[in-house]
């Protein structure tokens, strides 16, 4: 059952996150914990023991049974995510069963997944997973499997998916570019934050250019900066193949931060780079020879995907600065706080494990103020770090958030925190999505945009309350599911946002694969206030505005900290 637990309607139905004040949710939590069970029982080896596959199927089963229970239906009516979990469940039984020889019990769970409203989701992935071959071609699946493959194949076709090779044919980088045009000119929601592009007639001026490419990774470069011309952090192309991201995107393991027009060391994640002098808040003089500055901006900032000019910065100079092949090593020149410079040639791989950011810290800080810094909202570690402290936190005087170096994942996470800050449900924002119709273009309509779930709200923890001051602190790098969370704490005027604005992009991403080992992504969502405020493109504005210095960042100081801290003690 490898894996299985990623093969859920929820990408049908959309992000659970937006149910959460639904009626049933709890039901549909107890029911995706069974199955998070099961998958764990089983594990991730292609041939688990027949005990283990016994008593993953004993649990499924049980799942149904519970959600087969007439006050859990009366729930599913009211609840879609609630109601798509039985069609998880019998796809993850069948998986079970057809590992226990039980072909035909397995042909029956998959009957209700295909003729039910999630049907083509379900069906791309029998077609997909090698687990289901023996089962394709039975009398019963087959004919429902080729009506819904021969439907999805609009707009999920594999066909475009064609294996990485050092130069893919001309045919394939053509429909690359196609595939990419299409899709932002169908599915893209900020055409309006690029009133002056023609995208049309960008598509003819980059057809002579992917033509002209001499290798798949030059094409890539090339599809990296046709893509960059729509400026949104979520609309962008990157490697699927681990031989193009060799070729392509290797670094060695730093990050680097634009302050007063220098290049600086922000954070270095190896120690063999320490022990030779490389230390954060170096400035970076040069790469490769070239002053550093216009390295960047011939190599890098062309080809990189932002919703905002700090978005721009970030990725440019903290993300893909150094990026390149595998195999070419990149030399820098350092210079410290005194003048002196020296340089390093630096391998762009072979490091091992690299040091990460703790996800969750915490600390008091002089005056009783709790300082928390939560670095990702992928996990639900920053969650369960701030339940594990919240006695300590609630015995202080006031509360700092630090969510300048959060690059997003899951919006629940971080609004689970602030469910601890408030009594009162939250306002979570609102939120549009194209509506393409044929036949009101053919009436000559224009882009309609229909609101999806709009007005929603998330509750308030209801056991624990911290009712002292708070305050959060944002960066450029505070970025998506870190924005939504401060969208909501900004919204709840629970207390200020200090340091800089954030990068100014969020929203529901749809992906798709491109010839030559290529995935892409276009954002299909618009996000908003929940008055209906636009951000996108823009950032959340701090309430207080402060810019770090070189000489700060030099000597130690954090100056969007004291800020906060001298706020608080107001």
């Amino acid at each position: 059952m490898k894996n299985l637990l990623t093969l859920t309607l929820l990408s049908f139905f959309g992000t659970t996150t937006l149910a959460q004040t639904l009626p049933g949710m709890a039901a549909y939590e107890y029911l995706q914990n069974e199955r998070h069970r099961a998958d764990k029982i089983v594990g991730e080896t292609d041939k688990p023991p027949l005990d283990s596959l016994k008593k993953a199927d004993k649990i499924l089963a049980d799942a149904l049974t519970y959600y087969d229970r007439p006050d859990i239906q009366a729930l599913a009516k009211a609840n879609k995510y609630l109601f798509a979990r039985k069609g998880d469940i019998l796809f993850d039984r069948s998986v079970v069963q057809l590992k226990t020889g039980q072909t035909e019990a397995a042909v029956q769970s998959l009957l209700y997944d295909l003729q039910g409203d999630g049907a083509a989701f379900y069906a791309s992935f029998i077609d997909e997973q090698e687990v289901f071959e023996p089962i394709r071609k039975h009398a019963q699946l087959a004919p429902l499997l080729s009506k819904l493959l021969a439907d999805s194949r609009v707009f999920g076709s594999s066909a475009l998916k064609t294996a990485y090779k050092v130069n893919i044919s001309e045919d394939e980088k053509v429909a690359g570019l196609s595939k990419l045009w299409s899709e932002a000119k169908y599915n893209f929601v900020y055409f309006n934050h690029v009133p002056d592009l023609d995208w049309d007639k960008l598509y003819l001026q980059y057809l002579p250019k992917v033509k002209a490419t001499t290798s798949t990774a030059a094409y890539y470069r090339v599809l990296q900066s046709f893509y960059a011309n729509l400026h949104d952090g979520h609309t962008n192309v990157s490697p699927s193949s681990t031989a193009l991201a060799d070729s392509v995107a290797r670094r060695p393991p730093i990050r680097a931060i634009l302050v007063e027009d220098k290049v600086l060391v922000q954070d270095v994640q190896h120690d063999s780079l320490i022990r030779s002098g490389i230390r954060p808040m170096l400035e970076i003089v040069s790469i490769d020879g070239l002053p550093v500055r216009d390295y960047a901006d011939r190599f890098v900032r062309p080809y990189v995907a932002a919703s905002s000019e700090q978005n721009r910065d970030v990725n440019t100079y903290a993300y893909d600065l150094l990026k390149g092949p595998k195999d070419r090593p990149v030399t820098l020149v350092f210079r410290d706080a005194g003048g002196a410079t020296f340089s390093r040639t630096l391998p762009r791989t072979g490091y091992g494990a690299l040091k990460q950011l703790p996800t969750f810290q915490f600390k008091i800080l002089p005056g009783n103020i709790a300082y928390v810094q939560v670095t990702e909202f992928e996990s639900d570690k920053g969650l369960q770090g701030f339940k594990a402290k919240f006695d300590s936190i609630a015995a202080t005087n006031a509360l700092i958030i630090d969510v300048r170096l959060n690059g997003g994942g899951n919006s629940a996470n971080g609004w689970n925190i602030l469910g601890y800050l408030t009594d009162k449900p939250m306002k979570t924002g609102s939120y549009a999505s194209r509506l393409y119709s044929p036949l009101r273009r053919a009436r000559g309509e224009g882009v309609v945009f229909e609101d999806v779930e709009g007005g929603n709200t998330w509750k308030p923890n209801g056991k624990f309350l911290y009712t002292k001051p708070v305050v959060v602190l944002t960066s450029g790098r505070t970025f998506s599911a870190a924005e939504d969370f401060a969208v909501v704490f900004d919204d709840m005027k629970r207390g200020k946002i200090i340091g800089e604005p954030t990068g100014g992009s969020t929203g529901q991403p749809l992906s798709f694969d491109l010839p030559g080992g290529i995935s892409a992504r276009v954002c299909a969502k618009r996000d908003m206030y929940p008055d209906g405020t636009e951000w996108n493109g823009k950032g959340i504005q701090p309430t207080i505005l402060v810019r770090p210095k070189i000489a700060d960042l030099q000597a130690g100081r954090d100056t969007v900290l004291e800020a906060a801290l001298s706020q608080l003690r107001k």
